[in-house]
Parts: C-alpha cells; structure tokens; sequence
C-alpha cells in the first residue's frame, strides 16, 4: 500500500504516518474533531540512532511492563507522533530496542481464571493463589504447551532500549508524564 501524504508536510524531512482510515476532508475541514492537529517537524526528525520521537514514546510505554500484542496502540503515535503504532513495535524490535516476550514470560498477564483453566486443560491441580498457580505452571507444563494454549504476548525493552530511552528523556518530558 502507497504511503499517504499530505501537502501541509511537504517540507518535512520525514513524511508523518497517516491512516488510511482517516477522513483527510474532515481533518481539514473540522480539525476539532480530531485528538490532535497537524504533527510537529521536529517529530519527523531522525534521532542519532535512526528511530523517531515516537519510537521513543514507544518505547517508554512498553517499559512499563504491560504493553502487550493486544494493547490499543493510541491514536497520538499517528496525530501527535506521525508514526503507525504497530510499525513502531516492529521497528523497536528489529533495531533490538525491544523484544516480544514468549507464553513463559507473559504468563503473569493472565488472570486466575485463566491460569486455573491452563492447569485444568493439563491435568493438574489448580487451587491456590495467583503466585502458586504461576509457579505450578512454569514448573511442570513444557513451553511448547504454553505457547498453543494463549496468544497473549507482553513486551519487554532491552538493555540497548532502554539506553535509548534514557538518553532521550526530554522527549518523555515533552510528552507529558514524568519518568
């Protein structure tokens, strides 16, 4: 698919994603309609190791530990950032900034129902708390069996990621919360 552009970035160094989902005749015509206005140049513009401002946010979201293959991506990375959210995980990931976690490491995301149905689905006991249950888990069904039996998927950030995070702490500070 043609990425879309817009004659207001013409002289942008880096075309802003934009949806092809979003009405651009509205955007201009009713701009109030929409979360935000026009992305700022300085987001279009390549940080030293060639990711974007909204990378960054990225990245500082998944540091948080919840951000997830099923997490929303919210509509500020494409309004305020110019970047496709999903893009965005896929270019941390390949750069090594950030990883995608296995059913292993996710496991801690699942609620009590769901980890008691796990243990239910492989014969074992499933009484007690949520970190026994977690323990029961890990200890005795095969990853192989854990990566069929839930497609959620936390993200992690890497060592590198999180250099770059912290190198590039004025962008989190500009983005509103404090790190």
């Amino acid at each position: 698919m043609e990425k879309r552009t817009h004659p207001i970035y013409r002289d942008y160094p880096e075309q802003p994603y934009i949806s092809p989902r979003r009405d651009l005749d509205a955007w201009e015509k009713t701009p109030e309609r929409f979360p935000y206005g026009i992305v700022e140049k300085r987001q279009m513009q390549r940080l030293p190791e060639g990711i974007l401002p909204g990378h960054v946010v990225m990245l500082w979201r998944i540091h948080f530990g919840n951000f997830t293959n099923e997490s929303v991506h919210p509509q500020y990375f494409e309004y305020r950032y110019g970047v496709d959210g999903a893009e965005c995980i896929e270019t941390l990931i390949r750069l090594g900034y950030a990883e995608k976690c296995g059913a292993k490491d996710s496991l801690s995301l699942l609620n009590v129902r769901a980890l008691k149905a796990i243990l239910w689905e492989n014969g074992l006991d499933a009484t007690g708390k949520k970190a026994e249950l977690l323990n029961r888990i890990a200890g005795r069904i095969p990853v192989e069996k854990l990566e069929a039996a839930f497609p959620l998927r936390k993200y992690r950030i890497t060592p590198e990621g999180q250099s770059v995070l912290e190198k590039h702490g004025a962008i989190i500070k500009r983005h509103g919360p404090k790190m």
